[in-house]
C-alpha cells in the first residue's frame, strides 16, 4: 500500500470548502461511478465521514469507516479512515475499540513518516478514559517531545499524573505550567496539593496563597488554605481567607461552616452561632452543625433554645454522647430533673460502651502479654462491668485463668459464660471454648475432690 493521497490525519473537524455528498448518498460499494480516481473516491468517502462525525451520526460513521476502510488500499486513506472510526468510537464510550483502531493508524502513519502527534494526543484520551495511566503519560510525553510548547498537552499530562498520585512528576508538570502563566490559580492550587502530598507544608501554603489570590472565589481553594492556616496555628488567617471568599460565595454551607468552627475554637461564640445558623440556612443541617449551637446556647445560658436544637441534633445521630451531656445540662438548668437524669445516664452508658471498655479490654491483653496476670484480670474485670454483654471478655478472662492458674475452676466458669453468651457467634472461640473444657474435665473433677494443690496462681 502507498503512502500518498488523503491530507494529513487528525481528528475530524468542520470541513471547510464545497463539500461532499451528504453520508447519505455514499452508496454501500463506493462513493460513486462520477469520480473513477480512487484518491478522489477515498476523499469523497473522508468528507462524508466527516460530516456524519459532526453532525453526531457516529454508529453511521463506525458503519460505514469499517466497511470503506477495506475498498481503498491507499495508506494515507487508511490512516484518516481508522482514525475517524476512533473518533467516534471514543464518541460512543466505546474506548477499547478505540485504543485498538487508533493504535493501527498510528502505526501506518509512523510507516509513512506523517507527524504522530495528533494520533498520540487522540489516544491519550482514551487510554485515560480507561485509567490506563502509564500509557496516557507515555502517549503525552510523545507529544511533548514533538511539541514542547504544546500547553494542552503538558497541562493532560500533569492532570494524568496526579491522576496516578505520581506526585514528583505532577509537581514538576505543574511548576512548568506556573512559570507559563503565573496568574492560573488552577495550577498554583494544583501545584500546592502536590506539595501537600509530599509533604512539603509550608509551599503548599504558599502555593495556595497563589492560588487564593487569583482564585479568590474558589471555596475549595480557601478551605484547603484556611485548613492549613489552621493547622499550624494561625486562626486569624484562616478566618480571613475564608471571610474574603464568603464575599464570593455567601451561598456555600461549607464556607459558614468552616468560619462557624474557626470562631468557634477561638471561643467567639456569637460569631460561631450566627455562622453555624447560616450553614444550616445554606443546606448543611447535620447533627455536629446542631450540636455546636446547642452547646453555644447552653454556654451562654439560654436553656430553652439549647434544648430545641440539641434535639434535632440527637434526631440525626441518636450515640454522640456530647450532644446527650450537654441536653441533660440543658434540662438541669430548665428544672426538668427526670429528663437531665436520663440524658446524663445515657451519656454515661453511651461512653462506657464504646472507647473506654474497648480501651479496657486491650489493655488487659497487653498486661496477658507481658504476663502481668493480676492486671490482665483486673482490666477485664472492669470491662466487663462495663460491658457485661460482651461476650468475648468472658473468654478473655476464661484464658487467662487457664492459662496462668492452677485452679481451673474460674477458667471453666467463664468458658461456660462466653458460649451461654448471646452474641458468642465466633465459630473459632467457640471450638476452642468447647475442647478446652473437654481437656479440663478431669482436672476438674479432681479439683472438686480436693485431689490437687492449691489455687494460687503460678
Amino acid at each position: 500500500m502507498g503512502c500518498a493521497g488523503s491530507g494529513p490525519s487528525g481528528p475530524p473537524s468542520q470541513p471547510t470548502g464545497p463539500m461532499a455528498a451528504p453520508v447519505d448518498s455514499v452508496g454501500e460499494g463506493g462513493v460513486g461511478a462520477r469520480d473513477s480516481s480512487t484518491a478522489a473516491r477515498s476523499e469523497r468517502a473522508i468528507d462524508a465521514l466527516r460530516a456524519a462525525y459532526v453532525e453526531g451520526a457516529y454508529d453511521e460513521v463506525v458503519r460505514r469507516a469499517q466497511k470503506w476502510r477495506r475498498s481503498f488500499p491507499d495508506t494515507a486513506a487508511a490512516i484518516q479512515f481508522n482514525t475517524l472510526l476512533g473518533r467516534a468510537e471514543q464518541a460512543r464510550g466505546q474506548h477499547p475499540a478505540a485504543i485498538k483502531v487508533l493504535r493501527r493508524a498510528r502505526v501506518m502513519a509512523a510507516e509513512c513518516g506523517r507527524s504522530l502527534v495528533a494520533l498520540d494526543r487522540i489516544l491519550a484520551e482514551s487510554y485515560v478514559a480507561q485509567y490506563q495511566w502509564p500509557r496516557a503519560a507515555s502517549a503525552l510525553r510523545r507529544v511533548l517531545e514533538a511539541r514542547p510548547s504544546d500547553l494542552a498537552a503538558r497541562r493532560a499530562l500533569a492532570e494524568v499524573y496526579r491522576q496516578a498520585r505520581r506526585w514528583e512528576e505532577a509537581r514538576a508538570q505543574y511548576r512548568h505550567l506556573v512559570r507559563t502563566d503565573s496568574t492560573n490559580g488552577k495550577w498554583w492550587a494544583r501545584l500546592a496539593q502536590c506539595a501537600l502530598e509530599l509533604g512539603a507544608t509550608d509551599s503548599a501554603r504558599r502555593h495556595f496563597q497563589s492560588a487564593h489570590r487569583h482564585l479568590p472565589q474558589s471555596a475549595d481553594v480557601a478551605l484547603s488554605l484556611s485548613r492549613l492556616h489552621r493547622a499550624t496555628g494561625r486562626p486569624a488567617a484562616a478566618q480571613r481567607v475564608v471571610d474574603s471568599t464568603l464575599h464570593h460565595q455567601p451561598g456555600d454551607p461549607r464556607l459558614w461552616r468552616r468560619q462557624a468552627d474557626l470562631a468557634f475554637e477561638q471561643d467567639k461564640l456569637g460569631t460561631a452561632r450566627r455562622a453555624y445558623a447560616r450553614t444550616v440556612a445554606t443546606g448543611d443541617s447535620s447533627a455536629t452543625v446542631y450540636r455546636r449551637m446547642g452547646i453555644i446556647d447552653v454556654r451562654r445560658g439560654r436553656p430553652t433554645r439549647a434544648f430545641s436544637v440539641l434535639q434535632k441534633s440527637l434526631r440525626r445521630d441518636s450515640t454522640h454522647s456530647r450532644t446527650m451531656l450537654y441536653l441533660g445540662i440543658a434540662a438541669l438548668n430548665l428544672d426538668r430533673l427526670q429528663q437531665a437524669t436520663t440524658y446524663f445516664r445515657r451519656t454515661v452508658e453511651n461512653e462506657t460502651r464504646g472507647p473506654i471498655s474497648t480501651a479496657l479490654e486491650r489493655l488487659g491483653q497487653t498486661y496477658d502479654q507481658q504476663r502481668h496476670v493480676g492486671e490482665a484480670v483486673r482490666a477485664y474485670n472492669t470491662a466487663l462491668r462495663l460491658r457485661p454483654e460482651r461476650a468475648v471478655l468472658y473468654f478473655r478472662l476464661a484464658t487467662v485463668y487457664d492459662e496462668h492458674y492452677r485452679d481451673k475452676k474460674p477458667a471453666a466458669r467463664y468458658y461456660r459464660r462466653f458460649l451461654r453468651a448471646a452474641d458468642s457467634t465466633d465459630t473459632d472461640l467457640r471450638r476452642y471454648a468447647k475442647s478446652r473444657l473437654e481437656t479440663l474435665r478431669p482436672t476438674l473433677h479432681m479439683q472438686r475432690k480436693g485431689w490437687t494443690g492449691s489455687s494460687g496462681g503460678e
